[in-house]
């Protein structure tokens, strides 16, 4: 492998890891290797046709080899983007996923509509939602924005990450059980809790090295779900909003749900980019 050009040593690793049937091998092996390299994507490009120095193969091999196994590939960085941000994160907080930030172009769509308010982030992990929405608001809005999460090592990385992107004292963050220590009135409630079957994450060779915690919801993947939803009439605001990010087959019962509980709202199910259910969203009409 010494002696390999910067290309060559791209195009082998892209290779093991479309062998090893990992989803986006091309782009993981060069993210990877830009991280080796701390080079942008355009950096990379311009110098492929250079030797990669020995000790930054061996540190590549390294990251190729764990993400073989199936280690995440911003755990191996340190970092995710996400609505155009780069995120921190780390080994006990769950990744940021792309289609999470459909939901926080809606919240942000909704909230334009609204010159203030309150903003809850139910089960923050790396603040992505409450820190994405934090960045986005243009600087005339005068809400305030909170961010909670059960892990405090979860909310430690959210912190960091508000305070990554500047918006530290723009977003407040709590420790605690759903919204249960939450008084209200919340104008927005949005939420990315954990909603897998635990035999969906059991064969999931990428989902493995994430937090058990983050990820199943019980034997339906409904159970704290179902509990923030119950709850959300003793907080949520008369004319309040609410966004859940879903597994696609549960659309239609956590619309029903949503419905039942909060007989006054609007209740809308949101596609992905991929076109599957990805978020119930409701409005409630005061």
């Amino acid at each position: 492998m010494l002696g390999r050009s910067i290309a060559e040593a791209l195009g082998a690793a892209s290779a093991r890891l479309a062998a090893a049937g990992r989803e986006t091998p091309r782009l993981d092996a060069e993210v990877l290797l830009r991280h080796v390299l701390g080079l942008d994507r355009a950096g990379l490009f311009v110098r492929l046709r250079e030797p990669l120095p020995v000790m930054a193969w061996a540190t590549y091999e390294d990251l190729v080899t764990r993400r073989l196994a199936g280690e995440p590939v911003a755990y191996l960085t340190g970092v995710r983007e996400f609505m155009g941000l780069d995120f921190a994160v780390r080994p006990g907080v769950l990744v940021p996923r792309p289609e999470t930030e459909l939901l926080v172009e809606w919240a942000l769509g909704w909230l334009g509509q609204r010159p203030a308010g309150t903003v809850l982030d139910i089960g923050t992990g790396s603040g992505a939602i409450a820190v994405g929405v934090a960045t986005h608001l243009p600087p005339s809005w005068d809400g305030r924005i909170i961010a909670a999460d059960v892990s405090a090592a979860a909310l430690m990385v959210a912190e960091a990450n508000g305070v990554r992107h500047g918006v530290r004292n723009q977003v407040c963050f709590v420790l605690g059980d759903l919204a249960t220590w939450c008084g209200g009135p919340v104008d927005l409630l949005l939420a990315n809790l954990p909603y897998l079957r635990p035999d969906q994450v059991a064969g999931n060779l990428d989902l493995r090295p994430e937090p058990v915690l983050a990820l199943v919801g019980g034997e339906d993947g409904l159970d704290l779900i179902r509990r923030l939803i119950d709850d959300a009439p003793r907080f949520l605001a008369p004319d309040g909003a609410l966004g859940l990010e879903i597994d696609p087959s549960q659309a239609d019962v956590v619309a029903g749900l949503v419905a039942t509980t909060l007989p006054d709202a609007a209740v809308e199910i949101l596609p992905d980019l991929a076109g599957l259910a990805r978020h119930v969203v409701a409005r409630r009409r005061s």
